[in-house]
């Protein structure tokens, strides 16, 4: 009897230590984003009337559904022990070969090879491209033990010299209406950028959480050294994450071509920062083994939603530049508390 009672003693104890499910929630990183998102909208409203039309709000969306998009994809990345910063470049190479393969030709006085295919099968192509540098990222992490910041690092620079050597420093236009329209048009209100961002994150987030190799990056990034104990196929699961990375990256790459109706050997230059802080600030630990697909989302949408405040506010572009290095601190300070608190 007395041991019973000792149990239900330890039990009721143990029960009254846990948190409740609003504390829970309150101390998430995606509910921290949320308010802030809410305050800087009422905020912004009293700065400036055109902030919370809803021309503004899609805009600040399709603007940055590429950067999100991309961020899922690091974010399995991340999850899993790794790091990708090859995904501007990545996504520069994939908007270059969708592009070449949908362009009708004939725009710029150095002939870059168009081949006028159907917006599909260029759209394919472009996330091919995307995949096969994220297998090439994850062969040199996995097979040849490179570092993954070094591996990445290197594809960086090979991707973008590859844009330009391809290019010769010449954009590639004359796109068809179709291919346009991936970018720039809408689906009832709502742009197709942003239901491409919906549907995959959607797809990535039921993976995460329902697959058994959602199951495996997760406890791979948590600790690798037990996972190969348990025997867990992490050479398989993270070789996955990268070519899953760079296709998601080349979605990304093509919508922004498709958007901005060009493709330049600049295009994407720098983005890996913004598509990392995002899964960052979203809560994604650098260490691994902890994080969300909606955190990631959601921090796309804060660094968004900040740099378009900046342009209403008409700050100059060299202090934007300014606040988004601060942004990146922000992040890997912000994920350092994080592990501490951890």
């Amino acid at each position: 009897m007395s041991t019973n009672v000792a149990v239900e003693s330890k039990a009721a104890k143990a029960a009254a230590q846990q948190p409740s499910l609003l504390r829970r929630v309150i101390q998430r990183p995606e509910t921290s984003i949320v308010l802030v998102l809410l305050v800087l909208g009422l905020v912004l409203s009293q700065s400036s009337s055109a902030f919370l039309t809803s021309d503004n709000l899609f805009n600040i969306l399709r603007n940055n559904a590429d950067i999100a998009i991309a961020a899922l994809g690091v974010t399995l990345v991340i999850l899993a022990g790794g790091i990708d910063l090859s995904i501007g470049s990545t996504m520069a190479f994939s908007g270059l070969i969708a592009a070449m393969a949908v362009s009708l030709g004939g725009t710029t006085a150095y002939q870059l090879p168009s081949f006028g295919l159907p917006p599909a099968i260029a759209f394919a192509l472009g996330v091919l491209a995307g995949a096969t540098v994220g297998l090439v990222n994850g062969l040199l992490v996995v097979r040849l033990r490179v570092v993954p910041f070094i591996a990445t690092l290197g594809m960086l620079g090979v991707v973008r010299g590859l844009v330009v050597g391809l290019t010769s420093g010449q954009t590639v236009r004359n796109f068809p209406p179709e291919f346009i329209a991936l970018g720039q048009g809408y689906i009832g209100p709502v742009p197709v950028p942003v239901i491409f961002l919906i549907v995959l994150a959607i797809l990535v987030s039921i993976f995460l959480s329902y697959h058994v190799w959602g199951t495996y990056i997760y406890a791979i990034g948590g600790n690798e050294t037990s996972a190969m104990l348990t025997g867990l196929p992490v050479s398989r699961v993270k070789l996955l994450t990268y070519v899953l990375s760079g296709a998601l990256a080349g979605v990304g790459g093509v919508l922004v071509v498709a958007r901005l109706g060009v493709s330049a050997p600049t295009q994407a230059l720098g983005y890996e920062l913004f598509v990392i802080a995002s899964a960052v600030i979203g809560g994604v630990s650098l260490a691994g083994g902890r994080g969300t697909v909606l955190g990631a989302v959601l921090g796309a949408i804060l660094i968004g939603v900040l740099n378009n405040a900046l342009v209403l506010l008409r700050v100059e572009s060299y202090w934007q530049q300014a606040f988004t290095g601060g942004i990146i601190l922000l992040s890997a300070l912000i994920d350092r508390l994080r592990q501490r608190r951890s």
